[in-house]
């Protein structure tokens, strides 16, 4: 076997790791995306076929954390309806593995302020927005006042595992209230 092929075989083998397929055979291709992507929402098609040329499609599935499904750069996409249809059905998943994604590449940050947990997103970038979580109406009772905290402040967690926000004691993530981050993140 010559260097050349070798690392052919290598390039490929870490081609198909760097990429996430989420939807599978839907129309007429998979869609996912790589792991070296644009900080916003989307799928993209990842056949060996399709990745490049015509037969390339991508859709923004988010605008600022707000919903949506359509193709981008406006160009069309065969049973483009189809592939709306799955989005719908599989969103929670969807946006489940891209908050995961997310805080795996820092896209994504938790700070408590107050009784007010603060969610950057995509921070310093273009699409960069925040999005505000009131503990105290996540927690009733657990909140005094209104700057103290019953005990002291809880510690607040992104658990990437579950796309997450861990809220509690400073024990395991485990061991924490979670807040399910699809409903913050991205709104209707």
């Amino acid at each position: 076997m010559t260097t050349d092929t070798l690392s052919q075989r290598v390039l490929a083998r870490f081609d198909k790791s760097a990429m996430a397929v989420v939807l599978r055979n839907v129309a007429n291709h998979n869609w996912g995306w790589f792991s070296r992507e644009d900080p916003r929402m989307h799928l993209q098609t990842v056949d060996d076929d399709a990745r490049s040329g015509p037969n390339s499609a991508k859709v923004w599935l988010e605008d600022r954390g707000k919903r949506i499904c359509v193709a981008a750069d406006g160009k069309r996409i065969a049973d483009l309806k189809k592939l709306q249809a799955k989005v719908k059905a599989e969103r929670k998943n969807i946006e489940a593995r891209w908050i995961n994604f997310m805080i795996k590449n820092g896209w994504l940050t938790a700070a408590l302020q107050g009784t007010v947990v603060r969610l950057a997103v995509y921070p310093g970038s273009h699409n960069q927005y925040t999005r505000d979580i009131d503990l105290r109406a996540e927690f009733p009772g657990a909140y005094k006042g209104q700057r103290s905290w019953d005990l002291s402040p809880p510690n607040v967690d992104l658990d990437q595992e579950h796309a997450a926000l861990a809220v509690g004691p400073e024990t395991g993530l485990d061991d924490r209230e979670h807040l399910d981050l699809t409903k913050w993140v991205f709104v209707d």
